[in-house]
């Protein structure tokens, strides 16, 4: 494990396993924000395998691409070792296949954590794909979620609303007992904002609908998996309002990089004060 440490925020790094962020712990309030547990790999993205925070790339679900072939569940960088560099409150981690290079530089100031994204195709062809962010957070019964500037709300198939939908408050956490999951995408046209706060303080993630046009949201409240239900919630910055790169392509909402091209973008996530 490699760590970065500032006076309010603990942050651990696994390389060896999609360089996968395994620790976000908030040193003010004694809290770990992030669903944690050991390390279990495969092709398939179950329950043992949710945990922490990896990167979606170029799908989220398994789909079959003309590009790129049968791609695994939550794509091709959780669970594989990656190149890391530490330096200062910084970690710089790179993921390297024949086709691209996927970078990921967190820099550490305070209660905020940057995460810069660089992907930089070495394909001899346009690459269609898409990424979202894969943050789970150990979220706690009462707690609130917030989405601001995200609009049109849909479950993938169609409308969606937010926060209420069938007179069930989607914005409350729940406990387990709820046995309710659901996943749905909103439009970020602008500057986005979402969170999860409570009576510990929070956690917000910011980021650019110029950079990442999308905003996913799973809420899992002992819904999912089948037999072996988690408690958790993910707010997730992505190109896309879709979970595989196939429907995002049918969508004409995958992103495409020419041979040679860079694409970067960032989120910043944040710690935040008790009320």
């Amino acid at each position: 494990m490699i760590a970065l440490e500032s006076d309010r925020l603990r942050a651990e790094i696994d390389p060896a396993f999609g360089a996968r962020v395994t620790a976000l712990w908030d040193r003010r309030v004694g809290r770990e924000w992030l669903v944690t547990g050991p390390r279990e790999g495969g092709d398939v993205y179950g329950g043992a395998q949710a945990r922490g925070w990896d990167e979606c790339f170029p799908t989220v679900a398994p789909c079959e691409d003309p590009d790129w072939g049968s791609l695994r569940d939550h794509g091709l960088l959780w669970g594989r070792p990656w190149k890391v560099a530490a330096h200062g409150q910084t970690i710089r981690a790179t993921f390297e296949e024949g086709r691209f290079a996927f970078t990921r530089t967190l820099d550490l100031h305070g209660a905020t954590l940057t995460a810069s994204y660089e992907l930089e195709s070495r394909a001899d062809r346009p690459l269609p794909w898409m990424w979202s962010q894969h943050l789970l957070l150990a979220s706690r019964p009462g707690e609130r979620i917030l989405a601001e500037g995200a609009w049109g709300w849909t479950d993938g198939d169609g409308a969606a609303s937010w926060p209420i939908e069938d007179g069930r408050d989607l914005s409350l956490v729940e406990g387990p007992e709820a046995g309710f999951a659901r996943k749905l995408y909103a439009r970020v046209p602008d500057e986005a904002r979402a969170a999860l706060f409570g009576e510990e303080g929070g956690i917000a993630l910011e980021w650019s609908g110029a950079e990442a046009p999308a905003l996913g949201l799973w809420i899992d409240w002992g819904g999912w998996s089948e037999g072996a239900p988690v408690h958790q919630l993910a707010l997730e910055p992505a190109t896309a309002s879709a979970d595989d790169l196939a429907t995002a392509r049918k969508r004409n909402a995958a992103r495409v990089l020419d041979p040679g091209a860079i694409a970067d973008w960032r989120v910043a996530i944040t710690l935040l004060d008790p009320p």
